[in-house]
């Protein structure tokens, strides 16, 4: 139906439809699988963020069957890696969630959240012997979280450069709109 035939809808309406029309023109189609990976990465970082808050507030507990060694390792882990560990997950989420709501930004906090990602790890697992005590089994993880942290920044960089993110909504102008210099 012709929306200047109908003489019961508003001219606002109208105008906010011919709006909606435009947007949806104008902003690329995010696939699914965008929406798919930007889910579970925000599960994922969520996942650490619980890892974080059980290192940090149930140490105790969660090594209980660790031998001796393992045991004075983890304790001997300084306060500023735990920090830099915050950093790490928050950033993370931060990052998902700019992923959720398409957003650029999310670039800058998947690029913190690897960088001091890999800082925890070289520094627990290399520079406090992480690896020795633990084993060589034990760069399973490191290597995982480091990989995931590298293809989430990869990923918001990509998803940027398809147009996904900072999607900003244009509208037409009014066709019946009265330039103010007329």
């Amino acid at each position: 139906m012709n929306q200047e035939a109908n003489p019961y809808k508003s001219s606002s309406t109208r105008e906010s439809s011919e709006a909606a029309d435009s947007d949806s023109l104008l902003k690329p189609a995010v696939p699914v699988w965008y929406w798919t990976v930007a889910v579970v990465a925000l599960l994922w970082n969520v996942m650490g963020c619980v890892a974080f808050a059980t290192e940090l507030f149930a140490q105790e507990a969660a090594i209980k069957s660790w031998t001796a060694e393992q045991k004075e390792w983890a304790q001997s882990i300084p306060g500023w890696i735990y920090f830099v560990y915050g950093v790490a997950v928050i950033s993370g989420v931060g990052g998902s969630i700019g992923l959720l709501m398409r957003k650029a930004w999310s670039i800058g906090l998947f690029a913190i959240c690897l960088v001091t990602v890999i800082v925890q790890m070289v520094y627990t697992m290399i520079i406090a012997g992480g690896l020795q005590v633990l084993g060589p089994s034990a760069l399973i993880m490191p290597a995982l979280v480091i990989s995931l942290a590298a293809i989430l920044l990869w990923f918001s960089w990509f998803s940027k450069g398809s147009g996904w993110l900072d999607v900003v909504s244009q509208t037409l102008p009014n066709e019946g709109a009265v330039s103010k210099g007329s």
